[in-house]
């Protein structure tokens, strides 16, 4: 299995070192990486981005501490097929010769401008959508002098056993297979024996009759013969696998073409001209990229506005009109596909790494569809050609709460400053204790009445389920539910390591005793018969208690996290993603009103 298994940092951004390790981030499917703002996401893009083409260049502003003493590195731990530690620094760019990388993030930035009124300037920042550059030197346009007719003339009465290949020449795919045997090619155009073999094998062709019956005519040995030479045989292979062949093609046309093409190329060769394939082939994919990017843009296109390529100063680019003037949605996704069009065309390596940075955090429901129809389809196409890709895809908004993602296969990891993520703690014990199924319907609602939510009544688990969290555990509810709210008020509010299960436990049990103590007498019985919170807090608001919004709120916090069925990596994986609601700012000052 390939998975990149580990990232290193040094001087980039806010971090001198950092390192994130990864246990199944997988190739050729999604990779949803999750963390807080502030974690470091942008950091990582950053440093990808600068280590893309070559020695990594970073500015000035993103070097750690602002200081150019502090050189940039990155390192890359793949397993798997290609299995090793990948460095690029400064001085050394290791990661770009073995591997394709490509960053995709938001396409805005803020471009300032001053004006002049007398005595007084006044500067403004105008918001602009960042300019794609599709090629930075548009290749020299170069195409193949091939006629059908003139070849064919040279032939006499035989000239009818040659195809026409016109359409094969314009294939950029086909010019890119004949470029991977550029050595075969080339002695197959310029040795005297070959093209004595190629003659021998069309004199011994009839002139008579049609096209179709002088091929059949021709023997197995005879195909067999020319086939003999290696390099021959290599071309006739190649040219087998190409693409846009002619109507009517067969097995011997193969033999025709080879002759064809070396008529064709022989003039260049001998001109001196050797690098004729790769630059027809640098032209020819220049003119796919493009049509196949404005064919996307105008697919997408919905700004009324006309959004293309087009050529600027030899290169080729695509302007955005200014922020303003297209939605959110509109900019970021003509921004992406057309940067994951161009990274598709660039990708000829075998290994590849793909960052969208926070891209999909802001798209609505249906461009979120449609970039992620992409990104999949172009992981097949990498699967299909036996190439090796790691998308991963940088959010800060948890899958488990928004559910914005829709792959059928994708491999959710949560990078953060984990706290106390105790997979044996009594708190998570107690609580996959209540999802298993050996439990009875007596067993299981005596760990959800007593211990996972409020009740006005001290009780201890009995022996059988206390032995079954514990060999020693013996708190009663009342001793486990101080647990919990002392882990909230000592080390969540203060800002210390934590239990983030704990911590979410003791939110719903603390808002369910406020709402309790809030209640007539009377009504306390039947509140605490309710089923999950929000009928709790329904049950109140009917019997004329004005419940708090913070009390609804809330309810994210907690809704998932405390139900942990599955295996060890399923509940590790909740007890990630309640960290990752839990640990903000803003959800801590509301958690602090409940216990003022």
């Amino acid at each position: 299995m390939n998975l990149l298994h580990r990232i290193k940092i040094e001087n980039i951004k806010g971090k001198d070192v950092f390192e994130v390790t990864f246990v199944d981030l997988t190739a050729n499917q999604p990779n949803i990486v999750v963390a807080p703002n502030g974690y470091g996401k942008s950091t990582i893009a950053t440093a990808f981005e600068a280590a893309a083409n070559g020695k990594m260049k970073i500015s000035d502003k993103d070097l750690y501490q602002r200081n150019a003493e502090n050189h940039p590195k990155l390192e890359v731990e793949l397993c798997g097929e290609h299995a090793g530690t990948y460095i690029s620094t400064d001085a050394e760019g290791n990661i770009s010769r073995n591997i394709a990388i490509c960053t995709i993030n938001s396409p805005l930035y803020a471009k300032s401008t001053t004006r002049g009124f007398g005595r007084t300037v006044a500067a403004t920042a105008d918001l602009r959508v960042e300019q794609v550059i599709v090629y930075n030197k548009i290749p020299e346009s170069c195409r193949l002098n091939y006629s059908y007719r003139a070849i064919s003339s040279i032939y006499g009465n035989k000239r009818k056993l040659f195809v026409n290949i016109s359409e094969m020449l314009t294939d950029c795919s086909n010019i890119r297979s004949l470029l991977k045997i550029k050595n075969c090619f080339s002695k197959c155009c310029t040795q005297q024996g070959i093209q004595a073999k190629f003659r021998d094998f069309l004199n011994s062709c009839s002139g008579n009759g049609t096209a179709e019956s002088i091929k059949s005519q021709i023997s197995h040995d005879e195909i067999k013969a020319v086939n003999a030479n290696s390099n021959v045989h290599t071309l006739l292979e190649c040219i087998s696998n190409m693409s846009n062949k002619p109507e009517g093609w067969c097995e011997v046309d193969a033999i025709f073409t080879a002759i064809q093409l070396c008529n064709l190329f022989k003039p260049y060769l001998d001109a001196g001209e050797n690098d004729i394939l790769k630059k027809v082939y640098a032209f020819l994919s220049y003119k796919q990229t493009k049509a196949l990017i404005d064919e996307r843009l105008n697919l997408f296109n919905t700004t009324g506005r006309s959004v293309q390529t087009h050529e600027d100063h030899r290169k080729l680019v695509i302007n955005f009109d200014r922020a303003p003037s297209m939605s959110n949605g509109e900019r970021d996704i003509l921004s992406f596909i057309s940067n994951l069009t161009k990274f598709e065309v660039e990708f000829k390596k075998q290994l590849g790494i793909l960052i969208i940075d926070e891209v999909f955090d802001y798209l609505d429901g249906s461009n979120m569809l449609a970039v992620q129809y992409y990104l999949s389809q172009l992981i097949d196409r990498c699967k299909s050609s036996g190439k090796i890709l790691f998308p991963i895809i940088f959010t800060h908004l948890d899958p488990e709460v928004f559910a914005n993602y829709y792959f059928n296969k994708k491999k959710v990891h949560y990078i953060s400053s984990f706290a106390a993520m105790d997979i044996n703690s009594p708190i998570v014990k107690i609580l996959r204790l209540r999802e298993d199924r050996s439990l009875s319907e007596v067993e299981k609602d005596e760990i959800e009445k007593y211990y996972i939510h409020y009740i006005n009544q001290v009780y201890s688990l009995s022996a059988p389920l206390a032995a079954r969290v514990s060999i020693d555990f013996c708190d009663s509810n009342t001793d486990f539910r101080q647990t919990m709210y002392n882990e909230i008020k000592n080390e969540y509010l203060l800002e210390h390591l934590y239990n983030p299960i704990m911590v979410v436990a003791g939110i719903r049990i603390r808002i369910e005793e406020l709402v309790y103590e809030k209640l007539a007498g009377t009504d306390q019985a039947e509140f605490i018969q309710q089923h999950k919170v929000i009928n709790k807090l329904h049950f109140a608001e009917e019997h004329g208690v004005n419940v708090p919004e913070l009390y609804y709120l809330l309810q994210p916090m907690y809704n998932d996290s405390l139900h942990l069925g599955g295996d060890n990596n399923t509940v590790a994986r909740k007890m990630k993603s309640c960290y990752l609601k839990t640990n903000n700012l803003h959800v801590r000052r509301m958690v602090q009103m409940l216990f003022e």
